[in-house]
């Protein structure tokens, strides 16, 4: 999105942290929340799809470009109150988290059980019984520290395997592939995430199997996941659905997990959209026999091609 189709903005959250956030489109507004490794940058292109029906507020979690650092007391619940600052100064009804903004956007949901009307996660970054991969973290803080950026980012693609074309690639291949991006803007920025990595992947590693908690969400809630993604990150996002009373649970077939930030955001936009509107197809009652949670058919589309 050019940088001329929003325009910028900004909150403090509790602490006094400057939480920016890009504006954009005209209609109820929709804050999206981003994943790790990332910016709001990332979700340009899915607030563009969005703008014709929402006033869509992208943020840049703390430690990104338009706010401020993560800070030494860096917790999830710091990440809920920065989220919370920019509901509450834009009003903004709906919330959509992807990933560990998914994450965030529950934690928020079940700790301030009125700040938004509606909820929508795509893949939220939800361990269960240490599903989620931890072994690459030790190779990954030793190669930040020592400099070596690129080994680092090669370590969590391998580790993490939510891309999966990437993560089957020979190390010294996949180093080959990424080499010409770290010369470019998109690779300096890349660099400057690195560390925040390390603090949110702590607060994932936590929170383990504290899914049940969930429960205590009342926000009327969509849980998203791709058919093309990891079956602990598929896993995760049923089981999430499972535990809030009520949620929808929608299996999209051929997206990954970075069908929100990288090439499939228009598919996320038209689910977004449809569900906002209170227009999702739900199965018939006889099909969700034994399912606490209500279940939406598994949408047929091309195959995905997952980023990073």
């Amino acid at each position: 999105m050019k940088k001329s189709a929003y325009s910028l903005a900004g909150t403090a959250s509790k602490d006094g942290t400057a939480i920016g956030y890009r504006k954009s489109g005209r209609g109820p507004g929709l804050v999206i929340i981003h994943g790790a490794f990332v910016s709001g940058h990332e979700y340009e292109r899915l607030a563009q799809e969005l703008a014709d029906t929402f006033t869509v507020y992208v943020v840049d979690r703390r430690g990104r470009l338009y706010s401020g650092p993560q800070g030494e007391q860096y917790s999830i619940e710091k990440e809920c109150e920065d989220a919370l600052a920019v509901l509450e100064a834009t009003g903004a009804p709906y919330l959509f988290g992807h990933s560990y903004g998914g994450l965030i956007a529950l934690e928020l949901a079940r700790t301030a059980k009125t700040a938004v009307t509606k909820l929508a996660v795509y893949e939220p970054a939800v361990s269960i019984g240490g599903r989620f991969p931890s072994a690459w973290m030790a190779d990954y803080k030793w190669l930040v520290e020592q400099g070596r950026e690129l080994d680092a980012f090669v370590a969590f693609l391998k580790g993490m395997g939510t891309s999966r074309w990437l993560a089957k690639l020979p190390g010294w291949l996949l180093r080959l592939v990424l080499l010409p991006s770290q010369l470019f803007w998109e690779g300096r920025k890349l660099r400057e995430k690195l560390p925040t990595l390390i603090n949110e992947m702590e607060e994932v590693f936590r929170l383990d199997s504290t899914v049940q908690g969930y429960g205590a969400i009342t926000a009327e809630t969509l849980v998203m996941a791709g058919n093309e993604s990891t079956d602990f990150m598929c896993g995760a996002a049923r089981a999430v659905a499972a535990a809030i009373p009520g949620a929808s649970f929608r299996m999209l077939k051929g997206l990954g997990h970075n069908a929100p930030d990288f090439l499939r955001q228009k598919k996320i936009a038209e689910q977004l959209k449809l569900y906002f509107a209170g227009r999702l197809k739900q199965k018939e009652p006889h099909e969700l026999a034994g399912q606490s949670q209500r279940v939406t058919e598994v949408l047929p589309d091309r195959p995905d091609v997952p980023g990073s």
